[in-house]
């Protein structure tokens, strides 16, 4: 017999199993709710939410105070797309998570 051969037969023989207590997670939960994942991915998006928001309010100061400078004024206009492209993404991602949560994951 080949080495080969030898380790596949070997390999089918082993058995892992693993449980809670082998990892020490005897406290933890066994499932997680829907409503708690709804709970974390909106506090998530809320918090990208303002941070979009904020970035937007940076790229208008950002735009205001550059003079006339084409460099200054292109790099606010793009801090400004940028910062609302990322929010409709929050704001897909949250509509779609929540479909997911409210229709699929019962």
């Amino acid at each position: 017999m080949s080495l080969l051969h030898n380790l596949t037969v070997f390999a089918a023989d082993t058995e892992i199993k693993i449980n809670q207590s082998t990892l020490n997670l005897n406290n933890a939960p066994r499932d997680v709710s829907s409503a708690s994942v709804s709970t974390l991915l909106n506090t998530a998006y809320l918090i990208a939410g303002i941070v979009a928001v904020i970035v937007i309010i940076i790229g208008g100061i950002r735009y205001a105070s550059s003079n006339g400078d084409s460099s200054g004024v292109q790099s606010g206009k793009n801090t400004i797309l940028y910062a609302v492209v990322g929010l409709i993404i929050i704001i897909m991602a949250a509509a779609i998570t929540d479909y997911v949560i409210k229709n699929v994951a019962k």
